[in-house]
C-alpha cells in the first residue's frame, strides 16, 4: 500500500483522517509524543524545528498537512495579544520544512489543510494560514489546498469558556458555518485517493446560522447559560464574519444540534 504521512494527526480532525485512510494506506503519523494505534506508523518529531521530517518523508507519496497552531484555539478564548501576532513556527515555517523535504523525497501529492476565507481576513493566525497557501501553490511538490470553516469542537470549546464569565459581548446578527471534523475527514480522504486538486472547493457545515440562533441551540443542549451582551453588527464585522462562511461550497451533513447531542463537552 502507500504510504501517506499525516501532520496533527492526534488531533481532532486528524484522528477522523486517519481512521478514514488506514484501510487503503499506509498511514504514518508525525507527532511529538507517539500514539497508541497500533496500525499507525509512528515517527517522533516536531514541525517547528523540522525534527523528525526527513525520517518521516521516506517512501511517502502522499502528505496531509492537519498540524496547525492557535494559541486562542487551544485555549478556547481570544486574548488581545491574538489580535495582533500569532507564532509562524509551526503554520509557516513547519509548512517550508515539510515542503522542502517533500520536493527532495519525490512526493507526489502535498495536501494543505487550511480555512475558509484567509485571503480576506485580518486576523493574525488566518493570515500565517494564508502565507502557508501560498508556500504549497509556489513549491515543486503537485498539491491540494483545502479549506473548511470552523469546527463543531472548538466552537462548543471557546462557548463553554465564554460561559464562565460574567457577560460576554455578542454581536447576535453575525453569521457562522460550524462543520464536523468526521465530514470534512471524508472531503480529504477523496481528495487524498483523487490525487491533487490544487484550489479546492470551500468545504463547510449544512448549515448558515446567526451566532444568536448558534448560541441558543448550545444553551438549550447543554443546558448551560451565557450570559450576554448584545452589541451592533456593523457592516464591516457582518462581512468579514460571511467571508468564513462557504454558503455556495461543499457542505457536510452534521448539523451543530445534531453534533452536541453526540459529544460531550471536553
Amino acid at each position: 500500500m502507500d504510504t501517506v504521512l499525516v501532520t496533527g494527526g492526534t488531533g481532532h480532525l486528524g484522528r477522523d483522517l486517519v481512521g478514514l485512510l488506514k484501510p487503503a494506506y499506509q498511514v504514518r503519523v508525525l507527532a511529538r509524543s507517539r500514539g497508541t494505534d497500533p496500525e499507525v506508523e509512528w515517527v517522533r518529531g516536531d514541525l517547528a524545528t523540522g525534527a523528525g521530517i526527513p525520517e518521516a518523508m521516506s517512501g511517502v507519496r502522499t502528505v496531509v498537512h492537519a498540524a496547525t497552531w492557535s494559541p486562542a484555539a487551544r485555549r478556547g478564548y481570544v486574548l488581545p495579544t491574538d489580535l495582533l501576532r500569532s507564532p509562524p513556527d509551526v503554520d509557516v515555517d513547519g509548512t517550508r520544512r515539510l515542503l522542502d523535504e517533500a520536493a527532495r523525497a519525490g512526493v507526489d501529492h502535498f495536501a494543505y489543510v487550511s480555512i475558509v476565507g484567509v485571503d480576506r481576513s485580518r486576523l493574525p493566525y488566518l493570515r500565517l494560514k494564508h502565507r502557508a497557501e501560498e508556500l504549497v501553490r509556489t513549491g515543486q511538490v503537485p498539491w491540494s489546498v483545502l479549506r473548511a470553516t470552523q469546527f463543531h469542537w472548538l466552537t462548543d470549546r471557546m462557548l463553554g469558556r465564554a460561559a464562565r464569565l460574567p457577560v460576554v459581548p455578542l454581536p447576535t446578527a453575525v453569521e457562522a458555518q460550524p462543520v464536523d471534523t468526521a465530514d470534512f475527514a471524508a472531503y480529504v480522504a477523496r481528495r487524498v485517493a483523487d490525487g491533487p486538486g490544487g484550489r479546492c472547493d470551500d468545504f463547510g457545515g449544512p448549515e448558515v446560522l446567526t451566532l444568536s440562533d448558534l448560541l441558543a441551540q448550545w444553551q438549550r443542549i447543554r443546558s448551560r447559560r451565557v450570559r450576554t451582551l448584545n452589541v451592533p453588527s456593523p457592516a464591516p464585522v457582518r462581512r468579514a464574519a460571511h467571508h468564513l462562511t462557504c454558503p455556495t461550497g461543499r457542505r457536510g451533513h452534521i448539523t451543530w444540534a445534531t453534533w452536541l447531542h453526540s459529544h460531550t463537552p471536553e
